[in-house]
């Protein structure tokens, strides 16, 4: 008898600290392994706290100790894996467990003996039963990744069954290559993948000039009385509200402090109020500290009072405050943070991207998500502390940069999503809103200004639910 050897290689380490830990249920009647990424919006299961990804092992006889290996690795490298032997009881209706597992994953893997594509295609057994469903889902997206085959003791042709069609298989038949096709299987189950796709680049024939990145707009930047791209455009002073010198003077200073860190991705926040008020600097200053939701642990408008070089200070008609924190502090990281706040209340910020200190060429959907709502929930706090009337309205411009080339992600382990990339450096989103009514829009404010950011990540889109659980969650005081 063959031992097998439970140790786990140092191969695929690799994808550690990137992804946290998904799940795995692991059932025995026949060979396949399905994984599950549950969906945005459903109903949560009583599971582990460091589940991610549910789903189900279905192994065949003959392959039962491989398979226990594979499952203990892929459990032991972030894949939560609940095998059969470990937790399916006497009692319990095999084959109901069987179809809800494939049904219900997001990914499902087949182990490929030359077993079980026999009886794949004879349609016998428990793998009859298997095809069937799984036909079922194939043929009502026949693009779809869901169906991952793992080749295993099956030197003969076909290699796959045939209802999975001409799909891209894993080889498992070489134990010499077992440490190298375990660790490509999990950075394809853990959203890691080896090499990237780099954006698209200027054809050097064209003759054309590289076109700069156009801008979203939800509604029209806020001018004038008249009504331009769908939205209400406000006048003050007869300039455009949000781009007056003010705002451009602010984001000079701030663009050439983090272009001497060497970083850039970042956000920016313009905030305008459209009435008119007029408050001394002491009360900006009162207003900003009263204003700051900590939730996040780096509030907007962050003001480090205990370190002189760093704390806000009076300039022209406002204050301002920079923190350029470089790779020789203590922390090792290095992050910028500028904003400033004038007496009539305009506020403007612009800081580093926290995803640049968790790994290279990333951004987080849910990242975002909490971070604009934190901006709606400071511009509502800023603006009632300086006195502005519940029928007040405000301009809030939301702008990426730096996005080209970054990978659409998730903060952590409890919301996967597959990795896109924008070819797109810029987003920008500009509403008004009514000071009044701010909670009660709060979400659905959110929602319009983030999903043209996740759109240039290949058109991704996320649900009301997704936008609701993140943004309440975040106001009762969690991140998510």
């Amino acid at each position: 008898m063959t031992q097998i050897d439970h140790r786990i290689e140092p191969g695929a380490e690799k994808v550690r600290g990137r992804h946290r830990k998904p799940a795995l249920q692991i059932f025995q009647k026949v060979n396949a392994i399905a994984l599950e990424t549950r969906g945005f919006g459903k109903a949560p299961r009583a599971l582990s706290p460091r589940r991610e990804r549910d789903g189900l092992i279905v192994q065949g006889r003959l392959h039962k100790l491989w398979i226990l290996k594979l499952a203990t690795d892929l459990r032991e490298h972030g894949v939560d894996a609940t095998l059969d032997q470990w937790d399916l009881a006497p009692g319990q209706d095999v084959a109901a467990f069987m179809q809800k597992g494939i049904l219900e994953a997001d990914r499902v893997l087949l182990v490929c003996s030359d077993s079980y594509v026999n009886k794949a295609e004879t349609g016998t057994g428990g793998v009859g039963y298997e095809r069937l469903i799984v036909t079922g889902e194939v043929v009502q997206n026949i693009d779809t990744r869901k169906f991952i085959p793992l080749v295993r003791a099956n030197p003969g042709e076909p290699r796959i069954p045939r209802f999975l069609g001409p799909r891209l298989y894993i080889d498992f038949s070489d134990d010499a290559n077992y440490k190298e096709k375990r660790e490509e299987l999990l950075r394809e189950l853990l959203g890691a993948p080896l090499a990237r796709k780099p954006p698209l680049g200027i054809n050097p024939f064209s003759g054309a000039l590289p076109k700069t990145s156009e801008p979203t707009w939800v509604v029209g930047p806020t001018v004038g009385s008249q009504t331009v791209g769908g939205g209400t455009r406000f006048d003050r002073a007869g300039g455009q509200l949000l781009e007056e010198q003010w705002f451009e003077a602010a984001r000079a200073v701030a663009e050439k402090g983090i272009a001497q860190l060497g970083l850039n991705g970042c956000m920016e926040l313009r905030f305008g109020l459209h009435e008119e008020i007029s408050k001394s600097q002491l009360e900006l200053l009162n207003a900003v500290r009263k204003s700051q939701i900590n939730t996040f642990g780096w509030p907007i408008g962050v003001t480090l009072e205990n370190q002189d070089e760093y704390k806000p200070r009076p300039y022209g008609d406002g204050i301002r405050a920079e923190i350029s924190i470089t790779k020789e502090s203590p922390s090792g990281q290095q992050s910028y943070d500028y904003w400033a706040a004038r007496r009539n209340g305009d506020f403007y910020l612009l800081q580093s991207l926290f995803e640049d200190k968790r790994g290279e060429s990333l951004l987080f959907f849910n990242t975002r998500i909490i971070r604009v709502a934190e901006a709606l929930m400071f511009a509502a706090n800023f603006y009632t502390k300086l006195g502005a009337p519940p029928d007040a309205t405000l301009s809030v411009r939301v702008s990426h940069r730096g996005l080209a080339g970054r990978a659409l992600t998730s903060a952590g382990g409890n919301r996967p999503i597959f990795p896109r990339v924008s070819h797109e450096s810029t987003s920008e989103s500009e509403i008004v809103l009514s000071l009044g009514r701010m909670q009660e829009t709060r979400i659905d404010d959110v929602r319009r200004i983030t999903e043209p950011l996740f759109m240039l990540f290949e058109f991704q889109e996320f649900g009301e639910a997704v936008y609701t659980d993140i943004v309440q969650r975040f106001e009762k005081g969690e991140t998510s």
